[in-house]
């Protein structure tokens, strides 16, 4: 047995993880139908309020545990693959920079959110046009968001494999 490959296979297997990372990214995309659920229930979540005043309580309720389920789900592997993920970034793959400029961005929304809140500006049918408008960007968004972070991982200096988890 070759204690030390020649310099043809070990390009070879350079070659063979560059390929067989660039696969598991590129499985890093889940299904069309769980876009168009959420998208669906964001919708109807929102819309309402406006046409069913007292569904204002249980609506967001519904919205949370909707999250929670899809959260829990991605935790285990049968639930990731039946939501369409069969494989996941390997978090150390994700720059720094990147994760904190998202926390960053969410907590300026946050905070204009707050800021909003007491001008209680009312739109006639408000959240119906917020819920349709978040529905559309999920939709046509939500496959190239994922392939955006896939992209970022392959870009990014740790080489970004994926670990096959689920």
């Amino acid at each position: 047995m070759v204690e030390h490959p020649s310099a043809e296979e070990a390009a070879r297997a350079l070659r063979d993880v560059d390929r067989r990372r660039d696969q598991a990214l590129g499985s890093l995309h889940g299904a069309k139908w769980v876009d168009l659920t959420f998208a669906l229930v964001i919708f109807l979540c929102l819309a309402s309020t406006d046409f069913l005043p007292s569904a204002a309580g249980w609506s967001g309720l519904t919205m949370a545990v909707l999250a929670l389920g899809y959260g829990l789900l991605l935790r285990t592997r049968r639930g990731a693959a039946w939501l369409g993920h069969s494989a996941r970034v390997d978090r150390s793959a994700i720059p720094p920079r990147f994760v904190l400029g998202v926390w960053l961005v969410f907590v300026a929304v946050c905070a204009a959110m707050f800021a909003v809140r007491p001008l209680h500006v009312q739109i006639p049918y408000g959240s119906t046009i917020m819920g349709a408008v978040l529905a559309i960007v999920l939709v046509v968004f939500g496959q190239h968001l994922r392939r955006g972070l896939a992209a970022l991982v392959r870009r990014s200096r740790s080489g970004g494999a994926a670990d096959g988890h689920a």
